[in-house]
């Protein structure tokens, strides 16, 4: 059961994948918030949909690959680019033509290309532990060789070709634990683990194998944030063990834009603290 049904859902063919999408509320501006990462779907946003939908026009969409939209056969299918005109095309089918897009992680990276790339469409963006290559990646999450076979696997060894496919609840669970290093996170990491079997390991495994991240080097993630022109909040988790914490201050001095970091907070800070994160963006968002 949700808290909240949406106004209306519809489904965007892309090469014949289908990009599911919903839309809550009918304020304005229209607000699209962002999880295109395939291991989890647009449920993430649970706790923000029926806070912001109040207000505004708020449209989420479900990543190719999980939930409610079509599963790609081929790594070339979860190119970057094609990800970025999945997310245009469902703020086309809704007719809107400008938002204020919120993202978290590759999201995140999303909403600031989308910014650079068509910045009359778009009003504002809220980046929450913004996953452009800005930074070396955080030391735990190259440590390991991820096509290496082993014999045993602990900890950030298991994030390896060969036990996603051998036991990938167990990797899931052990990632959404690092993911919520706060206490009292057990549920936000239940909803994670069960979301992320949607996807599965062969989905999983053609997103890893996919082209490379549209800015993958320092210079081309700069860019990106300097060529922003819309209004920016980051918000930073201090114990963020996914992106490197050091990103975010980055992506808010390139863009001129306000940082908030959240002493204590983990990756997915709109799951743990959604009430701190929505009013941020509610304030945030009736600015721009």
């Amino acid at each position: 059961m949700r808290a909240l049904e949406p106004t209306s859902a519809g489904v965007v063919d892309r090469d014949g994948i289908a990009v599911h999408y919903e839309v809550y509320g009918d304020g304005s501006p229209t607000v699209y918030l962002l999880m295109p990462d395939v291991i989890v779907h647009s449920q993430a946003w649970k706790a923000q949909i029926p806070f912001l939908s109040r207000s505004f026009r708020v449209v989420v969409s479900d990543p190719r690959g999980n939930g409610l939209s079509g599963r790609p056969d081929e790594p070339a299918q979860f190119a970057d680019r094609l990800l970025l005109d999945d997310e245009w095309a469902v703020l086309d089918a809704v007719g809107a033509e400008e938002a204020v897009l919120v993202g978290v992680c590759t999201g995140a990276g999303h909403a600031l290309m989308m910014a650079a790339e068509a910045p009359e469409r778009v009003r504002g963006v809220c980046a929450i532990n913004p996953g452009l290559l800005l930074t070396d990646p955080l030391p735990h999450r190259v440590a390991f060789d991820f096509d290496e076979p082993r014999e045993t696997y602990e900890g950030w060894q298991m994030q390896n070709r060969h036990f996603w496919r051998e036991d990938w609840r167990a990797f899931s669970e052990f990632f959404f634990g690092e993911m919520f290093p706060e206490p009292h996170s057990t549920k936000q990491r239940e909803d994670c683990v069960r979301w992320s079997m949607g996807a599965g390991p062969e989905t999983m495994l053609l997103e890893h194998d996919s082209p490379p991240y549209l800015a993958n080097a320092a210079d081309t993630a700069t860019a990106v944030c300097e060529a922003v022109r819309c209004p920016v909040l980051v918000i930073t988790g201090s114990l963020d063990r996914c992106q490197n914490p050091l990103r975010g201050p980055i992506v808010a001095e390139l863009t001129g834009g306000e940082l908030v970091v959240i002493d204590g907070a983990g990756h997915l800070p709109q799951a743990r603290d959604p009430v701190k994160v929505n009013l941020l963006l509610r304030d945030f968002i009736s600015r721009v």
